[in-house]
């Protein structure tokens, strides 16, 4: 289509755009190289640390967890209880790295029994807990309620799961951080908002668009062709992370061990009720990514068609961003209020840790809802909305 392959040398064929895709390459490739390295330290030690945990792997082991309490109370008096200050001092220690992570893998474990905290402000989790709540609702005569059917269907599935196992997934872990925490919003999406901007206003501020929009290939092709090549562009930004980071996040080790463990022997999917493996996992996620930068693209685009500014187009499409940071920083008042405002705004719909990481289900027409199907349901809708309001805004903007 001559006109996709126009409007996306536009967007991304020009020297400015090429030259902030290749530094963003770079600072990527970098980032993946570097959280590596700090993460284990050398390459000797990874395979020190490989070697160490292929003993370690399994089911939980008494006289193991013993042993790596020991060392980590030792390691804790010096550096502190924090795990990532820990990880920072000991990266050239593999046997200190391994009873850390099995001692925390323990702790895990004993979660997956007894149950969480009662001051943990998340979902209920764990089989004691779950089997102590859900005979309470029974008593109660709740069986009905939404509340049961999430309660008892955590129940199930955790027995489904079975007692979380210890693996060496310590680079996996990493690439998850890299993909799935805040940080890569500010990477990714960030730049990302910069790249989509001046998809329409730059035609509209010098008022170009009354005419292109009035020519012959009509106002439908064209914000066809601008919306596909936003979702287009979007994607090629997003794979640009997606590689970078992945394969300097390996290549330094060359190792993929783990790829087939449960992805609860991850830390921060210890809580998923999801039965992925950790390369499903990868594939689920990279997926993820490229579909809400999607979104966020076609929510930019529509900023872009009401705007004569590209620094305006970006400064309301971040705030739309991160909207819900700020309204989760108020506290546990203000995000129980809000419930699903907050856990499907941008700012955590698009962190794959967030949907898939844990058990957080939707109430929707009297049915429990995952939080990935419900998230879909929302970001389709909102990109039909804003891709409808797209053509409509611009009916007006065409010369009769």
């Amino acid at each position: 289509m001559p006109l996709l392959r126009f409007e996306l040398r536009k967007l991304l064929l020009n020297k400015k755009t090429l030259i902030l895709l290749l530094c963003l390459f770079v600072l990527y490739s970098v980032i993946g190289l570097t959280s590596t390295m700090f993460l284990i330290g050398g390459n000797d030690s990874y395979r020190a640390y490989e070697e160490l945990a292929a003993d370690w792997e399994g089911t939980f082991d008494s006289e193991k967890a013993a042993q790596a309490e020991k060392i980590y109370q030792e390691v804790s008096a010096r550096y502190g209880t924090d795990a990532r200050m820990i990880a920072r001092s000991v990266k050239d220690q593999p046997e200190i790295i391994l009873a850390v992570n099995y001692h925390a893998y323990a702790g895990r474990v004993k979660e997956y029994w007894n149950g969480t905290p009662p001051e943990s402000a998340g979902e209920p989790y764990g089989i004691a807990l779950l089997q102590k709540k859900v005979p309470e609702l029974e008593r109660q005569g709740k069986q009905d309620t939404s509340d049961y059917r999430e309660l008892s269907d955590s129940l199930q599935r955790l027995k489904e799961l079975g007692e979380p196992k210890f693996a060496n997934t310590l680079l996996w872990e990493n690439l998850f951080n890299n993909w799935g925490e805040h940080m890569m919003q500010f990477l990714l999406f960030v730049p990302l908002t910069f790249v989509i901007a001046p998809v329409f206003a730059v035609e509209r501020s010098s008022g170009m668009d009354n005419l292109i929009l009035s020519s012959r290939n009509g106002r439908r092709k064209i914000v066809t062709a601008k919306l596909l090549s936003v979702i287009t562009a979007s994607t090629i930004v997003v794979l640009l992370y997606l590689i970078a980071t992945f394969l300097f996040g390996f290549l330094p080790h060359g190792s993929f061990h783990g790829w087939d463990a449960a992805i609860q022997s991850i830390p921060t999917y210890a809580q998923s009720m999801f039965q992925f493996k950790v390369w499903q996992l990868a594939a689920v996620g990279a997926a993820w990514l490229i579909f809400t930068g999607a979104v966020y693209s076609l929510i930019i685009c529509f900023i872009s068609s009401r705007m004569k500014s590209q620094i305006g187009t970006a400064g309301i499409s971040l705030a739309i961003l991160f909207v819900n940071v700020g309204l989760a920083a108020m506290g546990d008042t203000v995000t129980q209020r809000l419930g699903a405002l907050v856990d499907l705004g941008l700012a955590n719909v698009t962190m794959m840790k967030e949907v898939f990481g844990g058990s957080k289900v939707f109430s929707m027409f009297g049915m429990n809802v995952s939080y990935p199907v419900m998230a879909i349901f929302v970001l389709t809708a909102i990109s039909a909305v804003v891709a409808f309001g797209t053509y409509l805004g611009q009916k007006s903007r065409a010369v009769a």
